[in-house]
């Protein structure tokens, strides 16, 4: 998720695991250590290569367990420097547990949105992604930073390890709402494709920015890419957009570019393709369909464009069908269509 709320997960699991032994400051460090896996994304060289090392491998499971006790005995032995009196030597094994569990909350935060996460490297660049939460939801991250007022606030009491736990208790089941209601809308999609007549497709739900209850469906069949959206507040009709793909063997002189592989893995198989012909040259058309605010399968916030020119193959990351105009309607009303007040409003057409 957003970097404000990985850094307010972890000082509130710095909060419960270990505030009563080390203080408000194993809070204020715990929230370091919450946001720093993101340091990835300064290491990474162009577009492509941003793609592949973040969430690679400081979201890595592997990650934390080494560098979090390692980082808390280190903090401990500063600690220990820097004191005029001797401080207890069993500060170093609460340093040790708050360090390794405000890490590790990191990727077990961001495996919850759709991006996916490698969570096994360096032992498989797999991604893995649950689709329950947008990458910012205020809603999840407000009650967080209440949590830390509430540390500031009661530093000096033991029940400030009972606050934070209840804090982290009851985020926690935000998040597991936000993964029931995306099981709710799967099986919604599929109610209403079957109704249709459309019983062999691959559908999953995957949210929207800021909305928990709204919910972008992609239903797919071996030709063909279904998109739509639906309130899990009320859920009404899906109004699907619809587009054809291009068979798989139009694609073999693109295959084996750097930047095809890499977005191809990137999609987690999500990918909708389509090549087409445009002023003389041939467009290899590559959408994540993960991402987005309109019903077309070939407009996604994640887009790839290979074109074939003269000179040799030429890309870029800008989506050939965005409409500007229908994105910023979608954003003004996203509230209104999160929680509608009926079924009978029309949703958006697919441009």
């Amino acid at each position: 998720m957003d970097p404000f709320s990985q850094a307010a997960l972890g000082a509130v699991v710095a909060q419960a695991s270990a505030q009563r032994k080390l203080g408000f400051r194993v809070v204020a460090v715990g929230a370091v250590a919450g946001a720093i896996p993101d340091i990835d994304v300064f290491f990474a060289s162009d577009y492509f290569h941003n793609l592949q090392v973040h969430r690679g491998i400081t979201h890595s499971l592997f990650f934390a367990p080494v560098v979090g006790p390692l980082a808390g005995y280190l903090i401990h032995k500063y600690e220990a420097r820097r004191a005029s009196v001797p401080i207890d030597p069993g500060r170093m094994k609460y340093w040790m547990l708050a360090m390794f569990l405000a890490l590790l909350s990191h990727p077990l935060l961001d495996v919850l949105t759709p991006y996916g996460t490698q969570l096994l490297l360096p032992f498989s660049d797999q991604r893995f992604a649950l689709f329950a939460m947008p990458i910012i939801d205020p809603l999840y991250t407000v009650p967080l930073f209440v949590g830390i007022y509430l540390a500031w606030r009661y530093r000096q009491q033991a029940r400030v390890q009972l606050i934070g736990l209840a804090f982290l208790f009851g985020t926690s089941s935000y998040l597991g709402y936000g993964w029931y209601l995306g099981q709710a809308a799967k099986r919604e999609a599929i109610r209403q494709l079957t109704e249709q007549g459309i019983g062999d497709a691959v559908v999953e739900s995957f949210p929207t920015f800021l909305q928990v209850h709204y919910r972008r469906v992609v239903a797919r069949t071996p030709t063909v890419d279904w998109v739509g959206y639906i309130s899990m507040w009320r859920p009404c009709a899906i109004e699907w957009g619809m587009a054809e793909q291009s068979p798989q063997t139009s694609f073999s002189d693109v295959s084996e570019l750097r930047e095809v592989r890499i977005f191809e893995w990137f999609a987690m198989g999500w990918l909708h393709r389509t090549v087409v012909e445009r002023d003389g040259n041939r467009v290899y058309q590559f959408a994540d369909l993960r991402y987005g605010l309109v019903t077309n399968p070939k407009d996604s916030f994640f887009s790839l464009n290979v074109v074939d020119t003269n000179q040799g193959f030429e890309w870029n990351t800008q989506s050939p069908v965005s409409n500007s105009g229908e994105i910023g309607q979608r954003l003004d009303g996203l509230f209104e269509s999160a929680y509608p007040n009926s079924c009978e409003r029309p949703a958006l057409a697919s441009i």
